[in-house]
């Protein structure tokens, strides 16, 4: 098993951080290698429910991963989903905690096994890719946050 853990702060409360995190119809606008989501499961995100999402591989390739809600616990702000693609299987979980001065701290690790996980470690392309999602989920949190008026001005 191999895994990549990293976290980043974001300019944005840890609920309004959960809410776009946790809106998984969203993935391909900020998980990175996601193309494409097709929702196999009707009704809200929760433990067990499942997706397609088509992620594109290093040689360019678009394969099918089907993905499993394993763990979603909205109090604590953790969800955890289970992807599985033609040489690779591997756990995306992340947590939102409180950084204590009003804003969030995203947590994100990403560990599996098969041949195309192997070759992303050893390329060194696991910690960027973990790194670049939560780029990408910091900056579309923090744009959706700027564009809301705030109503306590």
């Amino acid at each position: 098993m191999h895994q990549a853990t990293e976290s980043i702060e974001v300019e944005a409360t840890p609920e309004q951080t959960w809410q776009i995190l946790a809106n998984l119809h969203r993935l391909p606008e900020w998980y990175v290698p996601a193309q494409h989501i097709k929702v196999l499961t009707d009704g809200p995100v929760r433990e067990g429910w499942q997706f397609n999402l088509g992620v594109k591989t290093l040689v360019g390739l678009v394969l099918q991963a089907l993905g499993t809600v394993s763990e979603f616990d909205p109090s604590a702000r953790t969800i955890t989903w289970r992807g599985q693609a033609q040489g690779i299987a591997g756990d995306s979980r992340w947590r939102v905690v409180a950084n204590g001065h009003g804003h969030a701290r995203i947590e994100h690790t990403f560990a599996g096994q098969g041949w195309l996980m192997f070759l992303s470690q050893k390329l060194g392309r696991n910690r960027l890719t973990v790194r670049r999602r939560l780029e990408n989920l910091k900056r579309l949190v923090e744009t959706e946050n700027a564009a809301k008026p705030d109503l306590n001005r």
